[in-house]
């Protein structure tokens, strides 16, 4: 497939992973709307990929709080507005973190929640028909959190669960109709060197262990199992390839894939694996 002049949403594509993928599309040929929460958000992202040689026709930014009630509607609205149209949606917002499940208040579930997958729902229903209508696609960035419940990542699995399971559902009611729906489910992934919140990511999850009183260990990346960070402009490539073969499913690194095929096929062998695993890190 091509991606010349498809005209695409990136949620979430201010900073992180999204920013690497709104460029990967643009660079494509696609026509890009890049969705961040701040006024200040977009115009850094903007200028990070204008700085890299991204051709500033080919981005356009909106700032826009998902989760709350009426922007997925006015993004779409804006969408159609800027881009002519909307054919693609890649869904990038979430917030990970670091947390005890069994001290965890329902404040703070209900905010990985509203983070993680509430944030999902109006958007997708806003763009649902023109997605359809031109055979395009919607594709979430999950987490393996969401397959693997890891210690101290309680909050953000239960979250990223519930996200994977709304994907499901949307794939059974919009696949019939021709929309291709894709589930990202990517270990910890390494920030780009020019993303605009780089100089924040690094202390991060040894900051909210400290304060939710947690080991030093709980502030590796991927939990207490010690996972390499992925290289997000592999990782960006490999979503367009799954976009091109349209698969329902993409988990990396394929080693953590095998072990959650084993935990949902041999749930006891599987949780033992995991434990071992986590014993060794």
């Amino acid at each position: 497939m091509t991606w010349h002049d498809r005209r695409v949403i990136v949620a979430g594509g201010t900073a992180g992973f999204g920013l690497v993928l709104a460029r990967h599309l643009a660079a494509a040929g696609a026509r890009v709307l890049v969705v961040g929460r701040s006024s200040a958000g977009v115009r850094a992202a903007l200028e990070a990929c204008e700085r890299s040689g991204v051709p500033a026709d080919r981005l356009h930014g909106l700032a826009a709080d998902l989760a709350a009630a009426g922007e997925g509607n006015r993004v779409a609205a804006e969408a159609v507005r800027i881009l002519g149209g909307i054919d693609d949606l890649f869904f990038c917002v979430g917030r990970s973190g670091r947390a005890a499940i069994l001290k965890a208040p329902r404040e703070t579930l209900q905010t990985y929640l509203d983070a993680n997958l509430l944030a999902a729902v109006e958007i997708t229903q806003a763009v649902a028909d023109d997605v359809a209508a031109a055979r395009g696609h919607l594709a979430y960035i999950g987490s393996l959190a969401g397959k693997i419940v890891m210690p101290f990542m309680g909050p953000y699995s239960v979250a990223k669960s519930a996200l994977a399971a709304y994907v499901d559902a949307v794939r059974v009611e919009l696949a019939p109709r021709g929309a291709h729906v894709l589930l990202v489910s990517p270990g910890p992934i390494r920030r780009a060197a020019d993303d605009p919140a780089a100089d924040r990511a690094a202390e991060r999850y040894a900051a909210e262990a400290a304060a939710a009183g947690l080991p030093p260990e709980a502030a590796v990346p991927g939990g207490t199992t010690s996972l390499t960070q992925l290289d997000p402009d592999r990782l960006a490539r490999d979503i367009l390839a799954a976009c091109k073969r349209r698969t329902s499913e993409l988990v990396v690194p394929a080693k953590v894939r095998l072990l959650a095929g084993l935990i949902e096929w041999f749930p006891d062998l599987g949780r033992r694996l995991l434990e071992m695993a986590v014993k060794r890190s």
